[in-house]
């Protein structure tokens, strides 16, 4: 056997320990499989592939083994536990019979979108709720109700949290896994936006391996940007589906996208005014002439209206 090889072998029987600590784990656990998942991007490789194999068979293969009675105080690793991390090369083989070349992804997916201005809620039959901002579009899987990929706009994720089963979602090349959650993501041209209410989430397992908790968010530009982390109050991700938009120290160029995806039309911007930084709550107004009124006088600018949509542009000296 070549050193690849053994590496292969002795890295599988790793993540399926890992796949299995982690179904009943604790806090500890996870963060200690976080560091593991970040020690090394093979780490997140390899256990990926035992998460594919074990959605098609894992429950057979831990089911084979008969459980014996524990007692409730005993803090010991359950029996089926006990079987893997024991019987870890028995588990690898049977397994490797499955993981190899023949192994063809099977799946359903279907589609739900939303015009612009316009929301929609999704649940899911594994208890999953998914609600799409306007301008959206979400690919979901009829035969893997623990995935989606946003493919474009904005979403909430309420999720019922299973340590054995997580539930990704899929953001263009990047991922975000749940640890528990109710997470708010944005997928636009200015790259991926990550916000947590509740819970924790991870980003990117397999390269970055960013932890996210609730009150803290990021922004993924993209390319060679670097993310960028930053505090948010928990209570105001995702309030555009209360009819509201919070911020805290936002650029208005990403306020303006988040308002043309709420009411449905385009909102353009002075490029003096795309970095100026904005914190405070605005209400969606279904009055469109009300509601950029009271911006106007918030952001000290002026708002414009004609064909193409909305544009807030700077007040001359005179101020008007």
């Amino acid at each position: 056997m070549t050193m690849t090889a053994e590496r292969d072998d002795a890295l599988r029987e790793e993540a399926i320990r890992w796949h299995v600590r982690i179904a009943e784990g604790s806090v500890e656990d996870w963060e200690a499989f976080v560091d593991w998942l970040g020690a090394d991007p093979a780490h997140a490789q390899a256990y990926d592939a035992i998460e594919a194999v074990d959605a098609e068979a894992g429950p057979a293969i831990l089911e084979a083994q008969p459980q014996a009675p524990q007692a409730a105080n005993d803090d010991n690793p359950s029996p089926a536990r006990g079987w893997w991390w024991g019987g870890g090369v028995a588990a690898s083989i049977a397994l490797a019979a499955i993981f190899g070349p023949g192994l063809v992804q099977r799946g359903d997916p279907y589609h739900v979108a939303t015009l612009a201005g316009q929301t929609r809620t999704v649940a899911l039959p594994s208890g999953d709720r998914i609600a799409l901002n306007g301008n959206s579009s979400i690919t979901l899987d009829h035969q893997n109700p623990r995935f989606a990929k946003l493919e474009r706009g904005e979403a909430i994720f309420t999720i019922r949290h299973d340590p054995a089963a997580p539930f990704v979602v899929q953001v263009g090349d990047e991922r975000i896994q749940d640890v528990g959650t109710v997470f708010n993501v944005v997928r636009d041209e200015d790259g991926v936006r990550v916000a947590v209410a509740e819970g924790s989430v991870l980003y990117n397992p397999q390269s970055e391996a960013v932890t996210l908790a609730a009150g803290e968010s990021l922004r993924d530009p993209g390319g060679n940007g670097a993310i960028i982390r930053s505090g948010v109050d928990p209570t105001a991700v995702g309030s555009w589906s209360e009819g509201r938009l919070s911020y805290t120290a936002t650029p208005l160029s990403l306020v303006a996208a988040d308002l043309a995806r709420a009411i449905g039309e385009k909102v353009t911007l002075d490029p003096v005014l795309e970095n100026q930084r904005f914190t405070g709550t605005i209400t969606l107004d279904t009055d469109r002439a009300r509601l950029f009124a009271d911006l106007a006088v918030l952001l000290n600018v002026r708002a414009e209206h004609g064909a193409s949509g909305w544009k807030l542009v700077t007040r001359n000296r005179a101020g008007r």
